[in-house]
């Protein structure tokens, strides 16, 4: 079971990673916006509007992620909030204080996670 200091602790560094991804996105935003409303993006050759779409597509993809990422670490601290945090989904066991430093929206101890990466490892596998 984690102290409250260390609670607090991961609280703000799951605060601190959610304000620097959310300012990450604004500026992609703006970035994005920034590329829409140039009159030059769509003149030129072929492979300069095949260069605009792939860093266009690049770009979508992290955003993509970084919404997931927020999303989950945002799902964290309801589970801190809740008193639901540092507790292995899988197994029920309190989740290592050091991992959760390393990985603050691990949902599992770092044996339910090995378990589950070769899982999925030998699902790959047989595909």
């Amino acid at each position: 079971m984690l102290t409250t200091e260390q609670l607090n602790f991961i609280k703000d560094l799951l605060n601190k990673e959610l304000a620097e991804i959310e300012d990450r996105n604004r500026e992609k935003v703006g970035e994005m916006e920034n590329m829409t409303n140039d009159s030059e993006t769509f003149h030129g050759d072929e492979a300069d509007q095949a260069n605009f779409m792939e860093l266009r597509n690049r770009q979508l993809r992290l955003r993509d992620r970084d919404r997931k990422l927020i999303n989950k670490i945002r799902e964290t601290l309801q589970k801190i909030d809740r008193n639901e945090y540092g507790i292995c989904e899988s197994c029920g066991c309190d989740i290592d204080f050091e991992r959760l430093k390393l990985r603050p929206v691990a949902s599992l101890c770092i044996e339910c996670k090995k378990e589950a990466e070769e899982r999925e490892e030998r699902e790959r596998s047989m595909r």
